[in-house]
């Protein structure tokens, strides 16, 4: 039983990576995903030692996670609507 789920595992894994573009998008996404949660430990570091700095450097990156993100989101639109 375990062998057939792993199977039909691998086999959902090819179909859903087939698609280089999708694969992509995955990984946008996870970049964006890091850097907003990057800057936010940046942020808390900056609240809890006190550091301008670093508040204004995880302001900073995260923000540019959110930015990523929006990008990401208008390649799917504009994709989705040419399709």
């Amino acid at each position: 039983m375990l062998g057939l789920s792993l199977a039909a595992n691998v086999a959902l894994g090819y179909l859903i990576f087939q698609d280089k573009s999708k694969l992509s998008t995955i990984n946008e996404r996870i970049d964006s995903l890091s850097d907003q949660v990057s800057g936010k430990v940046k942020q808390v570091k900056g609240a809890i030692t006190g550091d301008p700095s670093d508040k204004i450097g995880g302001n900073l990156e995260e923000g540019k996670g959110q930015l990523k993100e929006s990008v990401t989101d208008l390649k799917e639109n504009l994709s989705a609507k040419l399709e």
